[in-house]
């Protein structure tokens, strides 16, 4: 028996229906309810994009876990294609027990921002002092050793003071500090000094000592 959409009139025998109504007229129900665009935080200086996990690289991937969050539907997407001005979104929504699958363009407009690692790097930010002490030659190499296992890490220098005997190493991460340590089975000499507060709780910078020969 053909049934005809209340809406439109369509025809059952032509036209796709999801309960009483024709697909066509559910999912232009569901494209009013999605904005036409959406606001993308993206970092000015590193140029990632804020997703629901945090600051990611800029890529299709971490677009799409961006506008799935502003849009705050209930349909999941995927990106047919994007130019960072516009994206071409599809959307697969469950209505009563059956999927409605749609497309539709979504004009993005990036707020330019500044991610809490950019921002610490700008502003001299360091929770550990590494202070590298001996010879020049196995000091050198320590510092290189030191800096190549925290760059592919994502911690950062913010500051190197060179001294008559070695270096002052200001670095971001007083865990990743101790994880090189520990990585390379190095034994220095630790102390701490406490540089502020936050939510009533002492905040510390750790202070490595390390005497090479």
């Amino acid at each position: 028996m053909i049934k005809y959409c209340p809406t439109c009139n369509r025809p059952s025998d032509k036209f796709k229906f999801i309960g009483e109504f024709c697909e066509v007229c559910i999912t232009d129900k569901l494209k009013e309810g999605i904005p036409d665009s959406v606001v993308i935080e993206r970092c000015k200086s590193c140029e990632r994009i804020r997703t629901p996990t945090g600051y990611t690289q800029s890529d299709k991937n971490s677009l799409k876990e961006a506008m799935q969050q502003a849009l705050k539907s209930k349909c999941s997407i995927s990106i047919v294609d994007f130019d960072w001005k516009i994206a071409l979104l599809k959307f697969t929504c469950e209505v009563d027990g059956n999927q409605a699958t749609f497309e539709k363009k979504i004009h993005i407009k990036v707020k330019k921002t500044m991610c809490m690692d950019c921002y610490r790097r700008t502003s001299g930010y360091y929770e550990a002092v590494i202070q590298l002490r001996g010879p020049r030659e196995p000091v050198d190499r320590m510092l290189k050793k030191f800096t190549n296992f925290i760059d592919v890490r994502g911690a950062f220098v913010s500051r190197l003071d060179e001294l008559p005997n070695g270096y002052d190493i200001y670095m971001s991460d007083k865990k990743m500090a101790g994880n090189f340590f520990q990585y390379y089975d190095l034994k220095p000499k630790r102390s701490y000094t406490l540089y502020g507060m936050k939510r009533g709780n002492k905040l510390y910078r750790n202070i490595y000592l390390l005497r090479l020969s």
